[in-house]
């Protein structure tokens, strides 16, 4: 939900961006689509980092920091306009003070729709207090939170997903994937981001991101079975045997589709309200039988996205 009235304006793309989780799944996607837009990109790679899977570009600047060490971020934003931060929001407070000290107007931050957990998890208390840092401070910052992200063989989520159903007919899923869930393709959520930096009414605000509609998590099972051509049997198992199962393949290191913790997570309700994020950003995500089905395929080709 946006945070104060939004109030519209001419869109404007910043010139420069920096670019925090340079090298990952999301900035993957997002990278080429900035430099389409002749945006120059300031990359933050920790020290050491190799960076040679990215492309040579003009438009690309790579600037070494640890964003857990203040004192190696000196330089590190300095030039840009705004800042993308995908490399987690529990690290905020540690890194905004260098943020605001070189000038930069606006951010764009990726949380999670995990923050609204009612279970006890120190990673979504991590976030949550990185997003109050950004409430306290003075910049023009966007916050969204996206939910289950997938779109490449890179996701880390669905992927896993794929992969068992590939190789094992059964699908064990607590209390038999009654909760809904509403996976955002990787590819929307950039869009989102990208709406945020040009768009004057996405300041100061918070924005859920997710799929055009919730779907159960036996659906989201059988929608991947479909585009894989594989039967899938859905096991429902109760919460407690379920949990103990993903604990005992972790510590066996034997394939399981999700962790221990995601287990609990999948009892609760992933579904957001995307409203707030249709009307500002112009959020328009994808059916999530369009985005698995150019995963699967991508999957057929070799190709990690």
């Amino acid at each position: 939900m946006s945070s104060e009235t939004p109030t519209a304006g001419p869109l404007r793309m910043p010139a420069t961006v920096a670019v925090t989780g340079a090298m990952g799944f999301v900035a993957s996607r997002l990278l080429p689509r900035l430099h389409e837009r002749g945006v120059r990109v300031l990359a933050l790679v920790r020290p050491g980092r190799d960076t040679s899977a990215l492309p040579p570009s003009s438009l690309l600047e790579f600037r070494e920091g640890d964003l857990a060490e203040p004192s190696t971020l000196a330089s590190a934003f300095a030039g840009a306009e705004a800042v993308v931060h995908l490399a987690g929001l529990s690290l905020v407070p540690d890194f905004l003070p260098a943020v605001l000290a070189a000038g930069v107007r606006s951010g764009v931050f990726v949380s999670s729709a995990g923050v609204h957990t009612k279970l006890r998890s120190g990673s979504a208390e991590a976030k949550r207090a990185g997003e109050q840092a950004l409430r306290e401070s003075p910049l023009a910052y966007t916050i969204l939170r996206p939910s289950m992200i997938y779109g490449t063989p890179r996701d880390r989520n669905m992927v896993r997903l794929l992969e068992w159903i590939e190789r094992f007919p059964v699908m064990p899923s607590p209390l038999g994937g009654i909760t809904p869930q509403q996976p955002v393709h990787v590819d929307d959520l950039v869009s989102a981001i990208l709406a945020s930096l040009e768009r004057p009414q996405a300041a100061r605000g918070e924005y859920e991101v997710g799929g055009p509609e919730p779907i159960t998590l036996h659906d989201v099972i059988h929608t991947c079975a479909r585009e894989l051509g594989r039967p899938v049997w859905v096991l429902p198992l109760p919460l407690a045997p379920a949990h103990g199962a993903a604990v005992l393949a972790r510590r066996m290191k034997l394939p399981f589709p999700v962790r221990p913790e995601q287990v609990l997570r999948l009892t609760e309700s992933k579904a957001v309200d995307i409203a707030p994020a249709r009307r500002d950003l112009g959020f328009s995500p994808r059916p999530f039988v369009d985005g698995i089905r150019a995963e699967v395929a991508m999957m057929r080709e070799g190709r990690r996205g």
